[in-house]
């Protein structure tokens, strides 16, 4: 007669731990705790057909040195990086031979200064050439409105001429303020002119930006 052993609560279950080996661990990082999943014990003979306790299962908790967004092979989530902030995009101008972009305020002028009361980022002074003194020492401030850009005459003498794309050009009153585009050529005297630039125009080297087309209008006295 053959007798079969039956399984009892006394006997002990064997835990089954499985530890990636470490290569060139840091001895200050403490070691990842494991999280060990064990089976119920019920009544005897329940541990399958077999008569064998049931393995543990062990979860690993990812460390501090776990690289973000490295493949990971136990499920895990993959943590992805946020994307960029987008480019704000601003007009620019071309004077005096060379291409600003109006990320600050401009003050164009004979000798230009700074004005009384600066609100926000601090002017950039562009000297032009007036030899005849048709220039006032502070004739206009361009600054930007979003992807337009907004000239502004510092109550000029001899005043400031605007000539918008494709439009007639006109005078602009003395100490007045208006919105251009791009496309806008803004005449300030002795031969003197403003472009204003595309807000997706790469700034570089003026040589590298067309010349000045020709106007179609006649000049205004």
């Amino acid at each position: 007669m053959t007798m079969q052993r039956q399984w009892t609560d006394e006997d002990d279950l064997d835990d089954t731990v499985i530890r990636p080996g470490r290569t060139g661990a840091d001895p200050a990082v403490a070691p990842d705790d494991d999280t060990v999943i064990r089976p119920r014990a019920d009544e005897p003979g329940s541990h399958g057909s077999f008569g064998a306790p049931d393995d543990d299962t062990v979860i690993r908790v990812a460390g501090p040195g776990a690289p973000v967004g490295a493949s990971r092979s136990d499920g895990a989530a993959t943590i992805l990086p946020a994307d960029p902030a987008p480019v704000r995009r601003l007009p620019s101008i071309r004077v005096a031979g060379r291409v600003v972009r109006l990320d600050h305020p401009v003050v164009v002028g004979r000798r230009p200064t700074l004005p009384r009361v600066v609100r926000g980022p601090t002017p950039e002074l562009v000297t032009v050439p007036s030899p005849s003194g048709q220039v006032s020492s502070s004739h206009v401030l361009v600054h930007a409105d979003g992807e337009a850009a907004v000239v502004e005459d510092l109550r000029s003498t001899n005043g400031t001429v605007v000539r918008p794309a494709g439009s007639a050009p006109f005078r602009m009153p003395s100490g007045a303020s208006i919105v251009v585009l791009t496309g806008t050529l803004i005449e300030i005297g002795d031969g003197n002119v403003i472009e204003v630039l595309s807000p997706h125009l790469r700034v570089g080297p003026a040589d590298g930006i067309p010349p000045f087309p020709p106007s179609p209008f006649p000049r205004i006295p």
